[in-house]
């Protein structure tokens, strides 16, 4: 299902506040479960910044995901991981092995990342 989800969001724009990387990971696990983990985060910001803001008072990227990732299994296979690549922090899916985020010029494949976090669900 993932891979079906990322076909049809491939062309999709990068939007700070609908459609991130981790707006897009929530839709990617929306489409999946029919559960957005991050409903009440959708249009409260529109710029860099103002996500900057929003993460950094929740304490960092991963203290704003794993509250609302409660209730789905560790990563085991394909999912969903708040990943360290190179220096920066962000959330991606994770596909066959593969990260696959989305980013402001359009999706991005990494073989090398460390995961720091990371949940599955039952398809």
């Amino acid at each position: 299902m993932l891979a079906e989800f990322i076909a049809a969001t491939r062309a999709e724009p990068f939007v700070w506040g609908q459609n991130d990387c981790a707006l897009w990971c929530a839709s990617a696990v929306a489409h999946v479960t029919g559960i957005d983990p991050a409903g009440d985060l959708r249009g409260r910001y529109a710029s860099r910044f103002e996500c900057r803001q929003i993460v950094m008072d929740a304490g960092g990227l991963m203290s704003l995901i794993a509250p609302r990732m409660v209730g789905f299994a560790p990563l085991t296979g394909d999912g969903v991981a708040v990943l360290q690549i190179g220096r920066q922090t962000l959330c991606g899916l994770i596909l066959e092995g593969r990260a696959v985020m989305r980013l402001e010029r359009g999706l991005r494949i990494a073989d090398e990342f460390k995961i720091l976090a990371g949940w599955s669900w039952s398809q």
